[in-house]
Order: C-alpha cells, then sequence, then structure tokens
C-alpha cells in the first residue's frame, strides 16, 4: 500500500489527481458546500472560547475544495462583521500539508484567494508552527494509511501477504501470533481477518502529542468502524469502480475501514479528551437540517440536487453511519 499510494516517482498520491466525477471517487467537500459551512461555523465556536494564535492546518486535503468552503464561509462572516469570524481570521494562519506535486498545484489554483502554506509533512509544520494552539483537520485521511492484515486459522493467526499475482498466508508464526493475541479484545472466529496500521497508530501519537503540548483541536473524519467485526476491509478504486488492490497498482486508490476505537485509546493514553461519533451525529448536532431548509428556501428549484446531496451526507445507508467523526481536544 505505501509503495502503490506514496512512492516518490509513481505513487498514485503523489502523481495523481483522484478526485472528481471523471476520476476515481468522490468526498463529501465534493457533494455538499454546507460540509464545510458547518465545519466553518464549528472552528469558530471554539476559537471564540481561547485567545492564543491558531494554526489552522488540513492534512490531505484533496483538491482544496474542504479547505476552500471553510475559508470563504469564514470570509463571508467576517464581510458582515461577524466579531467571531474577524477575530478568527486575525488569530490564525492556514496550512496545508501535501506530499502530493499534482495535488498541491490544484489546491494553490482553487485556493489562490487566501494567504495558505504548504508543508510536505506534519514535521515540518510543527517545525515552523511550535508556538500555535493547532486546528487540525483530516476528512478521509487515515483510511489510506497502509495496514497489516492477519488472519485465524486452524493453528492461530497468521498473515496474510502478497505473493506473485494473489494473496497467500504466510507460514504460522509463534510471535506474530502472540502479537495479534495481545491486540485484539475479544474472541474471534477461524477465518476472522485482523487489520492493524502502524503507521495511523504512530501519525495519531504524533498528533496526540502535538495537541498536548501545544493546545487545540483535531477533527477526523473517515469511514470506519468503532467495534471490530473482523472482516477484510482492503479494497481498491479505479473510475469509482471496486478493483482487486493487486490490479492498476498506482493507478488506483487502495484504502481499509479506520480502527477509530484503536485511535480513540491512543488519544486517551495522551491524557487528551476525545468524542466520537458517526459523521450523521456530527453534522446534525452542528445544524445541518437548519442549513438544509435555508438553501431549500432560498433555492426552491434545487430541491431535488440539495436533498440528494445532504442525504448522502447523513443518511444511514449511505455517509452517515459508515463515516465516523474523532474530535480530540
Amino acid at each position: 500500500m505505501s509503495e502503490a499510494l506514496f512512492n516518490q516517482a509513481s505513487g498514485y498520491y503523489r502523481t495523481k489527481n483522484p478526485i472528481g466525477k471523471n476520476s476515481d471517487f468522490i468526498t463529501a467537500p465534493e457533494i455538499s458546500q454546507t460540509f464545510g459551512e458547518i465545519l466553518a461555523v464549528y472552528f469558530l465556536q471554539i476559537a471564540a472560547t481561547k485567545k492564543s494564535k491558531i494554526a489552522f492546518v488540513e492534512m490531505g486535503a484533496g483538491k482544496g475544495t474542504l479547505f476552500f468552503d471553510i475559508l470563504n464561509s469564514i470570509k463571508k462572516l467576517a464581510v458582515k462583521k461577524i466579531p467571531e469570524a474577524l477575530d478568527f481570521l486575525e488569530r490564525s494562519t492556514f496550512h496545508i500539508l501535501e506530499i502530493g506535486e499534482v495535488l498541491r498545484e490544484v489546491q494553490q489554483k482553487n485556493l489562490a484567494e487566501f494567504s495558505v502554506t504548504w508543508h510536505e509533512n506534519f514535521e515540518n509544520f510543527l517545525a515552523q508552527n511550535h508556538s500555535q494552539e493547532i486546528f487540525f483537520l483530516s476528512n478521509e485521511l487515515f483510511d489510506c494509511f497502509p495496514i497489516d492484515q492477519f488472519v485465524l486459522t486452524e493453528i492461530g493467526w497468521r498473515e496474510r501477504i502478497v505473493s506473485g499475482k494473489d494473496f497467500a498466508l504466510a507460514p504460522f508464526n509463534k510471535e506474530i501470533h502472540n502479537f495479534v493475541e495481545k491486540e485484539i479484545a475479544s474472541l474471534a472466529p477461524i477465518g476472522a481477518v485482523f487489520e492493524f496500521s502502524e503507521a495511523a497508530r504512530n501519525f495519531m501519537a504524533q498528533l496526540c502529542e502535538a495537541l498536548k503540548k501545544q493546545g487545540g483541536i483535531a477533527i477526523n473524519i473517515d469511514y470506519g468502524y468503532i467495534k471490530n467485526e473482523f472482516a477484510n476491509t482492503l479494497q481498491a478504486l479505479k473510475n469509482h469502480q471496486k478493483c482487486s488492490p493487486l490490479e492498476n497498482v498506482g493507478e488506483a486508490d487502495i484504502t481499509a475501514l479506520v480502527d477509530f476505537a484503536a485511535l480513540e485509546k491512543i488519544t486517551k493514553n495522551h491524557g487528551l479528551n476525545s468524542s466520537l461519533i458517526t459523521q450523521a451525529q456530527f453534522l446534525q448536532g452542528l445544524g445541518i437540517e437548519e442549513r438544509r431548509k435555508q438553501l431549500l428556501a432560498k433555492n426552491p428549484e434545487k430541491t431535488v440536487e440539495i436533498n440528494s446531496a445532504i442525504d448522502r451526507l447523513i443518511g444511514a445507508d449511505q455517509m452517515g453511519d459508515l463515516f465516523k467523526c474523532l474530535i480530540i481536544w
């Protein structure tokens, strides 16, 4: 996964623009601008309780759509002399963490009217912004961190590996078996698949350490689970269609569901507060239905379009329950 997605010369995220109707997948900000509008108001509410300088940063910002919608919403409120918006713009600097040159160019074009600084990685961002509080945002970031898979067989847990052009099970290894047994908190049936992302856990620890040191808040939104169902969630997408992760390597998006329970445990271990809810709960709690009514009243000719987009964001059978929101402060 790491090579396919992040290889310096040929990695999917380094060389492609994967987001959009004519690309491989679409994300919430591309579906409806209400996603960014609601996040903007939420960040303003949080900032209003603080007085320090703020480094507002999104990691893996796609085409920059979400970042634009947030900044544009705050800018509109500032034009109306809303104190919270004026104060936020005065106290904040804006940053994007992006490793892909193609996406970075798209972001820079889409965000040309705003003063944004780009960084290659989180370490670089922290080195230049070590005194401000961090307002961190990610949407569909953790799902692309590489995973290891382990399958429970009659003789114990065995690692699932790539062998030639197919998947296979590695020979039984007592150390591997014991490692998985220590990680899981419940009994699993034969055939169960345990997925472990060391990269995701390491980054979450790094993020928590930064928040503990500098203060602030992090909002991470992604598709994933709270209770481990021991399923194989590895998938690849090309042209909005699922394909084998071993096909079109470097030309398709490869992801896995995020183990949110494991990530939240890391926040607890760092002594931070956290809230883990569904995307539907998050957006509904912040007033997306009220925003729907406003949009419908102003744009009755777009009733079907508006309802379809918002229903996709919060519908239990669409993104509403599958996507989770982990808030850390």
